[in-house]
C-alpha cells in the first residue's frame, strides 16, 4: 500500500477524538506492534496475549478513527485474512494547548518491566546529565535561555473496555 512508514520519528497530526481512542494502554500498544508489522486481529492478539474478540475490537475502533489501516487482504483456503498496520509511531494534536512558558513536550503509554523502568529512568538521567555538560561546553559560543525540564512517569491503570 502507499504511505509505508518513512520517518520512524514523524507524528501524525490527530484531532481530539482520535486522541481519547489511543489514549487506551491496550491500544496504543496495538498500535506499537502494527507500526512494527502488519498483522492479522488474531496474530496481534496471540502477540498480547488477549482474547481475539477484544483485540479485534480495538483494531475495528483505531481503523475507524483512521489510525490503523488494512495493509494487505489474503486468502488461505477459503479464509480472508486482513493484515493491519499502524498508520504511524507517534501523534501529535495541533489543537492541544500548551500551558503558558511550554515550549514542547510528549506523551506515551507504554507497557515496561521493573527493569525497562528502571533503565528508562537512568537513560533520562544520563540524557539530562550529557545535555548538561553540552550546554556549559557551548555557553561561550552561542545565546541560551534558561528553560526547565521536567520528567515525569506515572502508572496508568489499564482498563479494555473503550
Amino acid at each position: 500500500m502507499d504511505g509505508k512508514k518513512t520517518n520512524k520519528h514523524e507524528a501524525m497530526e490527530i484531532n481530539w477524538e482520535q486522541q481519547k481512542v489511543i489514549s487506551n494502554p491496550l491500544r496504543s500498544r496495538i498500535i506499537a506492534l502494527l507500526y512494527e508489522q502488519p498483522m492479522t486481529p488474531k496474530q496481534t492478539a496471540d502477540q498480547l496475549g488477549k482474547n481475539p474478540g477484544t483485540v479485534y475490537y480495538h483494531i475495528q475502533q483505531l481503523v475507524k478513527h483512521n489510525i490503523l489501516e488494512v495493509d494487505d487482504v489474503r486468502t488461505d483456503k477459503g479464509i480472508v485474512e486482513k493484515y493491519y498496520r499502524a498508520k504511524a509511531g507517534s501523534f501529535k494534536n495541533p489543537e492541544a494547548a500548551s500551558p503558558a512558558g511550554h515550549v514542547d513536550g510528549r506523551s506515551a503509554n507504554v507497557y515496561l518491566s521493573k527493569e525497562l523502568l528502571a533503565k528508562l529512568s537512568k537513560d533520562i538521567e544520563e540524557l539530562f546529565f550529557n545535555y548538561g555538560h553540552l550546554s556549559y561546553k557551548e555557553k561561550d559560543s552561542e545565546e541560551q535561555s534558561p528553560y526547565s525540564i521536567e520528567f515525569l512517569i506515572k502508572e496508568f491503570k489499564e482498563n479494555d473496555k473503550d
